[in-house]
């Protein structure tokens, strides 16, 4: 009971937070949303009233009641997007329908700016992600689901994104979030669950860097000849990469030696680069990308010789400071010197 009127607490706090009129300068800092504030009366309000229409929730699960439209659930502008049962938490399908989308965005957009303690996030992440039907004003469902999937990475909570892949088949049309879970994986050195992601993947995606790890990852399932036939499909599709085909002919088969190249400017190159050099050696610097970072600790890349230099440990250092590369691996490089 607590817990949903916890949940209730936040819901009402989405659509009055407008009218608070918060300070850009609360951003910098954690805030805890359910905090009371002693003097309210001294707070400033922001000139612009800006209302938004807040749906009811019942405060007695018994007698809630929920009203399904059949013609509505056949409209694919008010398909359910979300993970949780809404009977859950005392919600309603319709919690979202009768408020005004555009207000909803300005909300959202709003609350980001907030660094909220991580209770007040977590509250937040089933509001948004209960079921439930979009606004019916500008905001239809296929945008709705973009912003949710935003969210998600931008907050780094990848296996939060499988869930609601898992719930919502849309999820896999969109390229952007399919490399963020594949990217993720690969980083932790976890191919074989980046390669079960990437078979979520809608085959409407037309998207170079996922369809190339698709291609490998037939290869590492030894399907060598699915692979040869998905590439060759790219190809005709008018794909051109040079240092893509060395390798993939590599590890097909078809070539016995390919080129000792690291190439760096993304995860997918540099992963292809290091399963295919024999004598692997790669020092990262300050322009390293983040996911290179994981994957070198992840896949036990870090040699003790690397630090013999000193700009080279201030880019670990630098690293760590950014959340690329693990403070604790720092430490133990300290206790190898």
């Amino acid at each position: 009971m607590i817990r949903s009127l916890l949940l209730n607490k936040l819901s009402t706090f989405v659509f009055i937070f407008l009218a608070l009129g918060f300070s850009s300068t609360l951003a910098a800092t954690t805030v805890d949303i359910w905090e009371k504030k002693e003097n309210p009366k001294d707070q400033d309000v922001s000139n612009e009233e800006i209302k938004i229409k807040s749906p009811t929730i019942s405060g007695d699960i018994e007698k809630l009641t929920i009203k399904i439209n059949e013609q509505e659930i056949n409209e694919t502008e008010n398909s359910l997007i979300g993970i949780f049962d809404p009977e859950e938490n005392n919600f309603s399908l319709n919690m979202w329908s009768s408020s005004d989308g555009a207000d909803i965005k300005n909300v959202l957009k709003r609350i980001q700016k907030l660094k909220l303690s991580k209770f007040s996030e977590d509250l937040l992440f089933q509001v948004l992600f209960t079921n439930a039907y979009p606004p019916k004003e500008n905001l239809n469902s296929t945008e709705f689901l973009k912003i949710k999937m935003n969210w998600l990475i931008k907050k780094r909570r990848f296996k939060d994104l499988e869930m609601l892949l898992k719930a919502n088949p849309e999820v896999g049309k969109n390229a952007r979030a399919m490399k963020f879970l594949v990217n993720e994986y690969i980083s932790a050195a976890d191919i074989k669950s980046a390669c079960e992601k990437i078979e979520l993947l809608s085959k409407d995606v037309k998207n170079d860097y996922l369809d190339k790890f698709k291609v490998y990852c037939l290869i590492d399932n030894d399907q060598k000849n699915e692979a040869q036939l998905v590439y060759e499909l790219l190809k005709e599709r008018g794909l051109k990469d040079q240092f893509f085909e060395n390798k993939i002919n590599f590890l097909l088969g078809i070539t016995e030696k390919t080129n000792q190249e690291i190439l760096d400017n993304n995860l997918l190159n540099f992963y292809f680069s290091h399963i295919t050099n024999s004598n692997f050696n790669y020092v990262p610097d300050d322009k390293t990308d983040k996911y290179i970072w994981r994957y070198l600790s992840s896949a036990n890349l870090i040699k003790i010789s690397d630090f013999q230099n000193e700009e080279t440990i201030l880019a670990y250092e630098q690293a760590a400071q950014e959340n690329s590369f693990e403070k604790s691996e720092v430490f133990k490089i300290y206790l190898m010197l």
